[in-house]
Formats: structure tokens, sequence, C-alpha cells
């Protein structure tokens, strides 16, 4: 049986477990993602976790899914936003030097829309488009069955595409850009800036809270949250009309609020996109919420490494 090692790095934890060919976990945990000395610290967090799995079973490959922009070919962390020193780490090597074992590496949503198709809400289906909600709007492609990658491994980032003219500043340098409106964290930003404009002070919020909130029908929640909504529906409209995929799969801990948060998002897309694209459902959650990364992470390693998948 092949036995793969399984992380998912972000910028507060490093989820970890072990994911054997037929796509069985055999167990999960996480540990605090160094904040200091990256280059040294974090290949020691990762082969010291390796080494402890490795005395318990037979592993065949490492993989990682990783927050950042990925070259997938080369194992490599071309630019990371949310982890100092974190830029130009060449993961694969490194590993693979203090292992002896192969190492694959991709971006932490691909991984997790691989992880979908694999085991989870994409399976058996040819054009999808996944998205992932949290801080920023993480996105993948896929068309006939494959992962648009593009020409430098950089195709797919939905979050920067604008929907807003000359709307807020994103961190991209542009303004307007759909995850300035549609990402959890500014569903949260929104919902505190209109508490201080009431002359109410507030510190910190969820946005799972806010859902709360609008459960119980208060009514600064709901017009945060409707306005929310209205957002993610204009994005997804852009890309209904340019892709036509057959479903929409959303990530992120917001796509755990189940039933009534992805109803309102198909009947909102649906005031958006043309009759021609209606479907009964278009938009579904993930299948595999938080282990996603990991999944696709072994599927990546197993399939770069021409290992038998089940």
């Amino acid at each position: 049986m092949d036995y793969i090692a399984c992380f998912d790095i972000g910028g507060t934890f490093i989820k970890y477990g072990l994911i054997d060919r037929d796509g069985q976990l055999h167990l999960k945990d996480k540990v605090p993602t160094p904040k200091e000395n990256l280059q040294t610290e974090l290949p020691e967090v990762l082969t010291g976790k390796i080494r402890e799995l490795t005395r318990a079973f037979p592993l065949t490959g490492i993989g990682i899914s990783s927050c950042g922009l990925v070259d997938c070919e080369k194992g490599e962390i071309l630019f990371s936003s949310n982890l100092k020193g974190y830029s130009g780490m060449k993961l694969a090597k490194i590993l693979t030097a203090k292992t002896n074992l192969p190492v694959s590496v991709e971006n932490d949503v691909k991984s997790a829309c691989y992880g979908e198709m694999w085991k989870g809400a994409i399976k058996g289906k040819k054009n999808v488009v996944f998205l992932t909600l949290g801080t920023g709007i993480g996105s993948a492609i896929i068309i006939d069955g494959k992962v648009v990658n593009g020409s430098g491994n950089l195709a797919g980032e939905l979050g920067h595409t604008v929907i807003v003219d000359n709307g807020r500043p994103c961190s991209c340098g542009r303004k307007g850009c759909y995850e300035r409106y549609a990402a959890t964290s500014v569903l949260v930003q929104d919902y505190i800036e209109k508490k201080q404009q009431n002359s109410e002070v507030i510190e910190h919020i969820s946005g799972e809270e806010i859902i709360a909130l609008v459960a119980r029908r208060d009514p600064l929640a709901v017009a945060v949250y409707e306005q929310f909504i209205h957002y993610i529906c204009v994005g997804l409209a852009n890309v209904t009309h340019l892709l036509n995929p057959e479903a929409i799969v959303i990530g992120g801990g917001i796509a755990e609020q189940g039933d009534q948060f992805f109803a309102a998002i198909n009947n909102g897309l649906k005031q958006e996109i043309m009759p021609l694209y209606h479907q009964d459902t278009l938009v579904f959650p993930s299948a595999l919420g938080n282990l996603a990364g990991l999944y696709g992470a072994c599927y990546l390693t197993l399939k770069k490494f021409k290992h038998p998948i089940a």
C-alpha cells in the first residue's frame, strides 16, 4: 500500500495527515506555522512530522498543499504575501534532500480542487469552478476534466477580476477586485464598519457569528449579509457566462453554513445570469471541507510519481 504524508501549509497552521492510495485518511492533526526564520524552521517542522509518520507507516511520498503562488513543476514557492520569508523557498528540493522521498508541491486552492475531484464534490464532473471564500478568494478552473494552469501556472485568479470600477483598493494593486467585496473577511469588515457608523464599538466578530445574527433577523446583519451575497453572485455570474460550468463549488469556513447560505447564492445567481444558463442548482458546498487540500496533495503526489490511484 502507498502511504503519502500530506501537509496543508497556511498562514496560521500547518494541517497534516496520512492518506493511502485508496483515499483513506489514517490520521490528521495540525501544528502552528512558524513565524520566524521560515527558511530553516518550516522544513524542520515538516521533516519532524515526516519522521514521526515514518516510524508507523512505510511512506512512499510527500504531498504539499501550500498558500502562495507555486511552481508545481519545480516544487518552489514563487511568492507568499502572508508568510514572511517564504517566497523563493525550494521546498521540494529541501524536503527530498532531508527525507530521500519524492515531493509534490501545489497551491492550496488547486490542491483542494484536486481533492474534491478525487474524493469530493467534483468527482465525475468535467467543467467546474472551485472557489474558497476566506481572507481573500482562491479559485481553480477545471475544463474537460483538467485544471487550467496557464503558461506560468498562474491561471485562475478570479479573486482579482474587477467587479466594481475604481472600487476598493486591493493588495494586488488594483481597485474593485472581486475579493474586496465577496471574501468572508469583507463581510466581517463591513459589519464592524457599519456598527462604528452607528457609534457602536466592536473589536471582533466572525462571519459565522454574523450569519447567526442574520438567522435572528438582526437588521444590520441582514443588510450587510444581503450585500455580501449580491457581490458573490455578481462575480459568479461573470464566471458562469465566461465558462458555462456544470457546477461551481465553494469551500472555506463559511461554506459550512449549510443549505440556507447556498440557497441564497443559487437564487441570487439566477437573478444575475441569462435564462439560458439556468439550472436547478449550480453552486454547491465543498464535500471535504478543510481536508480537501490534504486529499489533493495526496492525489497529486500519487499521480506525479505514477503510483496506482483508486
